[in-house]
């Protein structure tokens, strides 16, 4: 209502919406394409070589990142880590909270290169208010620094990794949570940092496992020969059935219990 003539409504014509927004961009202005992660995967060919070839300041805002329950197997946005990943100049970036996504939003207007920012379906998580560390390219963000197992977690799953730590003090652990933030570029400070105190590396994300974070951290521990056992937690490299997220969750072990 306030920025119509600033709307362009494409109709289903993903592949279309990711060219015109290049197109857009080659002549200053500054596109922002909205999409569900599950039809973003028709325009693939357009963000390699239309927005990311070109390194054009496009970005992508990737709704229904994860499990979306009711809407059924072929909407579950669980593959565009891995497909977004293996593009050359797209940075990838997943918010914990509204907040979160508010920020990295801003973070964006400034950024002048190919960008995903991925988010969930449903109602926003509003719970972090007292974690404000501003949003910087590449950084992750140290929630609560500790020692012996250390919690990685992207996007949603920071809301079931907050809620693992407190059940693992209880027990008597010591945990370290990590919000990734971002997941092209990896934190590898951050890793270096943790890997010298950590025995345990446990990655959370709501996405399959091939070409997920979870892999890409195992790559970086092994790359640089560090001596950390890591636990990749994600979605089995398969179709996800419908159900609701929670029952969904519970069934492929990417809950709280």
């Amino acid at each position: 209502e306030k920025h119509s003539k600033r709307v362009i409504d494409v109709g289903i014509a993903e592949e279309h919406a990711v060219t015109l927004a290049a197109g857009l961009a080659t002549s200053g202005i500054k596109p922002y394409f909205v999409v569900y992660s599950t039809f973003l995967q028709r325009a693939y060919d357009q963000i390699l070589h239309d927005v990311a070839l070109q390194d054009l300041p496009v970005t992508l805002l990737i709704d229904r990142a994860g499990l979306v329950g009711e809407d059924g197997e072929t909407h579950h946005g669980v593959f565009d880590i891995g497909f977004l990943s293996t593009i050359p100049n797209l940075t990838i970036m997943s918010p914990r909270d509204l907040v979160e996504l508010q920020d990295m939003i801003e973070f964006s207007h400034s950024y002048n290169h190919p960008l995903a920012i991925r988010y969930p379906r449903g109602e926003a998580v509003v719970r972090f208010r007292e974690f404000n560390a501003p949003v910087e390219y590449g950084k992750a963000e140290l929630m609560y620094e500790e020692s012996d197992i250390a919690i990685l977690a992207l996007g949603s799953m920071v809301d079931t990794a907050f809620n693992v730590r407190e059940r693992l003090k209880e027990q008597g652990y010591n945990v370290t949570l990590v919000n990734a933030r971002f997941v092209k570029p990896i934190d590898s400070a951050m890793l270096d940092k943790i890997s010298t105190t950590h025995k345990l590396i446990v990655t959370l994300e709501e996405n399959v496992s091939s070409g997920g974070f979870g892999r890409a951290v195992c790559q970086y521990i092994n790359d640089k020969e560090l001596h950390n056992y890591v636990l990749d937690i994600s979605l089995p490299d398969d179709y996800i059935e419908h159900g609701s997220v929670d029952i969904l969750r519970r069934e492929t072990g990417i809950d709280e219990d």
